[in-house]
């Protein structure tokens, strides 16, 4: 993923939940989550791009990459969670807006993630003895 991608990603989402906003009768409540979830994108993308968040010792890079393949597994269970169709009624017979937004928000941080762990990956490469390096 690209920077203007993510950016771009960003602006999507806020452009979603206005929409979602206008266009739906929704509780607050449901719409309180959107709201964290975009603030919480548009966070986490100002750190990613903005941040020295590149750890520069081997065994930090490896912990990095660690936690952030740990996340993606877990997001990704949510995510599947989520859209488990043999649930009754399932995310789609239900067709909140708001739901369906949330799970499209995990699928944005997922691609966040995925950008991440290909910087962290990148520079283990970098950082990592070319000895240390086998077949």
């Amino acid at each position: 993923m690209e920077v203007r991608e993510i950016i771009a990603e960003v602006a999507r989402a806020k452009n979603d939940l206005a929409s979602i906003q206008s266009d739906t009768d929704e509780s607050p409540d449901r719409l309180t989550r959107c709201l964290y979830a975009v603030a919480d994108l548009e966070t986490g993308v100002a750190e990613l791009l903005t941040e020295d968040w590149i750890p520069r010792t081997v065994p930090e890079l490896t912990a990095s990459i660690y936690c952030v393949r740990e996340n993606l597994r877990c997001l990704q269970s949510e995510i599947d969670d989520a859209l488990d169709v043999s649930q009754c009624p399932n995310i789609f017979e239900r067709a909140m807006p708001d739901e369906l937004f949330r799970v499209w928000m995990g699928m944005a941080f997922g691609r966040l993630l995925v950008h991440q762990l290909d910087i962290l990956v990148d520079a283990l490469a970098l950082a990592t003895p070319k000895a240390e390096w086998t077949n």
